[in-house]
């Protein structure tokens, strides 16, 4: 499976986000949410993972 490793810019931990859609084609950052910081926070996007 696929995904991509964000990394929380509040709390600073790495989770994967399972999608297939090229992230850094068109985003240099996201707004999601955090599963460890229980709320939307803007995450770097680190590396896609085959």
């Amino acid at each position: 499976m696929t995904y991509w490793i964000l990394k929380c810019r509040s709390c600073g931990k790495e989770w994967k986000l399972n999608v297939s859609y090229p992230l850094k084609k068109e985003f240099t950052k996201l707004y999601h949410y955090c599963p460890f910081c229980k709320r939307n926070t803007f995450h770097d996007i680190i590396e896609y993972v085959e």
